[in-house]
């Protein structure tokens, strides 16, 4: 006996309610990523945005962050950051052998910024104040002394 096939409206909405049982999971993971990355001391989050290739959501502003920098300003920002993580896909086909991408981190003079990409032109990027990176410091100083 072979299997009838399904009406092609259940199976979407079997796999759009699948989908969103995934995101709310991931949503209340990213919730709960966010306040344990606020009570961390050792690098305090300053920002936190979940973006995708067409639209971005701001998760978190610190708000001494949000004082400082005008509405515009901050729109900038966050724009430049989603284009730097959209710019660093989950897989690059001549790092193959290197596997999935799992995050990438920039350390600037005073941020450190995180991006995890977690689908196909989509991730979280985070921004965080910066503390010590023994790594960057110590390369850092000997391009410095060249």
């Amino acid at each position: 006996m072979v299997d009838a096939p399904q009406d092609p409206r259940e199976n979407l909405d079997e796999e759009l309610d699948e989908i969103e049982d995934e995101m709310a999971d991931v949503n209340d993971d990213i919730r709960e990523l966010i306040h344990q990355l606020r009570d961390r001391e050792d690098a305090p989050l300053r920002l936190a945005v979940r973006f995708s290739a067409d639209e971005s959501d701001v998760l978190f502003v610190r708000e001494d962050v949000r004082e400082r920098h005008t509405d515009d300003e901050l729109e900038a920002r966050i724009e430049t950051l989603v284009m730097k993580g959209l710019g660093d896909p989950p897989r690059e086909e001549p790092l193959f052998d290197f596997g999935s991408l799992d995050a990438t981190i920039r350390w600037y003079e005073n941020v450190q910024v995180a991006h995890f990409p977690y689908r196909e032109w989509s991730g979280l990027a985070f921004v965080f104040d910066r503390r010590e990176s023994p790594m960057v410091d110590l390369a850092k100083q000997h391009l410095q002394d060249e």
